[in-house]
């Protein structure tokens, strides 16, 4: 695990429910809810994480929502002034003036909402790219295993949608809640400073609103579990649908495929109408407590004004204090409400983030240099689920500079064979030398670059062709890129095109077709240089014609290295020194074409071959 990373120990959610509330039947002011909620661990370093970095925005934001409070104090006090000096001293002159005063509240107001609203947009965008790029770099540094069984998109989702939680997390608590509060203490005390007995009533009322948020907070904390896995299953059903868009029209599975989105998507609306339905309950409670102090405010001030007399200018200055604190204190409440709905994504968020990868590419272990290409697996044993394996205890040699062909049916071992060479995966028993050396000892960056994969799912990123060829050994010339694209019958087809090797390939190859993808990722392979080279079907696309054009060139230019070569064709096989037979993961015979055509009914039953009576006895009735 890389030493940036703080380890996170998941927290029940139980427990999360109970720090955020403050216990059972607790009435916590806001002030403590929210000390509450960041003193739970992820929280606080949610903060301390990805705060500091934007502090000269957050500081600018601050003193924005301090202007802000302040105007809204100021909005609620100028009422006392205007309506003592306007309409009950009847004073036309002071018109001119308070007009004046409440413009410019009202425009410090505006200016500096907008200015609060323009930094912490900045902060939430930075927030969310730096945490979806933490994600992102932590997925892909993962070993091979994690991505089985998973759709891509159900990963991109759920890097989107964490590091948008974690962002809304942040600025709820930072952002939104201390402006809140400021404002909140900006209004208190032009209420106080109205009538401190009426104040204190409004507060008291309070408490009796939190323990009711608390249940609601409960039931949100619970139907928020599920929306991350239902949005992730939406955008991976509807990728996949996509993707293969090819195979939905020729067998008419559109309305499969319809049904199986509109399915997901119900559920989630479902999910979604429940969770807005509950939050929704915060309404009429803050509503009917709003109600009910204005009530009681309306009976004490008519006492007040006509047996004490009280100006009917501070009691509009304390119902506009009132009336402009019901939305920030509202929000307030909701603190725990908007935390939950997020803290399920930003737990999901960390427990990616801190996932251990494998080890470090280029840091550490033995290296390799000079390297001659042997290669030895040494009772190698692997399964990808833990029970069945896809390799039992296999030993073979590859000696320095050999063309090895590997052939198996289907699910018979030879893709593993290679995702352990390359340490995409590791072995559950036995060990893997390259060169003499223990491959678990060396570092990943070297065994890496000493290989060069061609696999049968071509992938290319979005650019030209020349891109993708110097993807290869970046620091190629145009020569050197050229010289691998002649090799891989690349310049066969891209001197057709109208930009040659600068011809745009489209979103993972979309504008060439699988063989010429094929020979872009085979010409990409070359140019690496590399001294042991894997051909994992890189041919599976190609005609006939263009294979054997193909591997020919591939096996020249490889003479000074070793190569490895699994694939169902018998003209690639046969151009191989030695061939590994596997089956359902076991090694079961090696040896050239002709020795295995004799003496292995696997190997002849994979290629259709005769046996050798039959091949002598057809020759004799000829004769």
């Amino acid at each position: 695990m890389d030493s940036d990373f703080v380890p996170f120990h998941p927290t029940k959610p139980e427990r999360i429910a109970k720090e955020l509330r403050g216990g059972k039947g607790s009435a916590m002011s806001a002030k403590k809810r929210i000390s509450a909620a960041l003193a739970y661990p992820l929280v606080r370093r949610l903060i301390v994480e990805n705060l500091p970095p934007h502090k000269m925005l957050y500081l600018t934001g601050l003193l924005c929502s301090i202007a802000a409070a302040g105007a809204t104090g100021a909005s609620a006090w100028i009422m006392k002034v205007m309506i003592n000096t306007i309409y009950v001293e009847r004073n036309a002159a002071a018109v001119w003036g308070i007009s004046a005063v409440i413009i410019g509240i009202s425009l410090i107001k505006g200016i500096a909402a907008y200015s609060q609203t323009i930094t912490t947009g900045k902060i939430r965008r930075a927030i969310v790219s730096d945490l979806q790029n933490r994600q992102f770099s932590r997925v892909v540094r993962f070993d091979i295993s994690r991505f089985a069984n998973q759709h891509p998109a159900k990963f991109v989702s759920k890097i989107m949608f964490n590091a948008r939680a974690g962002a809304s997390v942040i600025l709820t608590l930072t952002s939104n809640t201390v402006s809140d509060v400021l404002t909140l203490i900006s209004l208190t005390t032009v209420m106080i400073n109205q009538d401190p007995m009426m104040s204190l009533i409004s507060v008291a009322v309070l408490p009796v609103l939190f323990v009711s948020v608390g249940a609601i907070t409960r039931k949100i904390k619970a139907l928020a579990k599920g929306e991350t896995e239902l949005a992730a299953m939406v955008q991976s059903i509807g990728t996949e649908a996509i993707e293969g868009i090819r195979t939905i029209k020729s067998f008419q599975l559109e309305d499969k495929a319809v049904a199986s989105f509109a399915k997901a998507v119900g559920k989630m609306e479902r999910r979604g109408i429940q969770i807005n339905r509950t939050s929704a309950m915060m309404s009429p409670l803050m509503e009917t407590g709003g109600g009910l102090i204005i009530g009681l405010f309306i009976i004490y001030a008519s006492w007040q004004s006509l047996g004490n007399g009280k100006t009917p200018g501070e009691f509009m200055a304390f119902i506009t204090a009132f009336l402009f604190a019901y939305e920030p204190a509202k929000r307030l409440a909701r603190v725990n409400v908007d935390i939950q709905k997020q803290l399920v994504a930003v737990e999901q968020m960390y427990h990616l983030i801190d996932t251990p990868v494998q080890q470090s590419q280029g840091a550490g272990g033995e290296r390799l240099s000079g390297i001659q290409g042997a290669i030895r697996f040494e009772g190698v044993s692997f399964s990808y689920d833990g029970s069945s394996p896809a390799l039992h205890h296999v030993s073979f040699d590859v000696r320095p500079r050999e063309k090895l062909a590997v052939v198996g049916r289907s699910g018979a071992g030879k893709t593993t064979i290679v995702n352990l060479l390359l340490r995409l995966v590791e072995p559950g028993k036995g060990n893997i030398f390259i060169d003499g050396k223990d491959s678990a000892a060396i570092s990943l960056a070297d065994i890496r670059n000493n290989i060069a994969l061609v696999s049968q799912d071509v992938f290319l990123f979005e650019g030209t062709i020349r891109d993708n060829i110097r993807d290869g050994r970046p620091g190629a010339s145009d020569a050197q890129i050229e010289s691998a694209a002649d090799l891989a019958q690349v310049s066969s087809f891209a001197s057709g095109l109208e930009n040659g090797l600068d011809t745009l390939v489209g979103p993972g190859g979309t504008n060439l077709s699988g063989g010429q993808k094929q020979r872009v990722a085979i010409a990409r392979a070359l140019l690496k240089n590399a001294p042991i080279i894997i051909y994992d079907e890189a041919t599976s696309a190609l005609d006939g014609e263009n294979e054997r054009a193909v591997m020919d060139a591939a096996f020249d230019a490889a003479s000074q290295r070793t190569v490895i070569c699994i694939a169902h064709r018998l003209s690639t096989i046969k151009a191989a020194d030695r061939i590994l037979v596997f089956d359902a993961g076991l090694l079961v015979d090696s040896g050239t074409h002709e020795e295995l055509a004799k003496r292995c009914e696997i190997y002849r039953s994979i290629f259709h071959l005769s046996t050798p009576e039959v091949v002598q006895s057809g020759r004799k009735l000829r004769a």
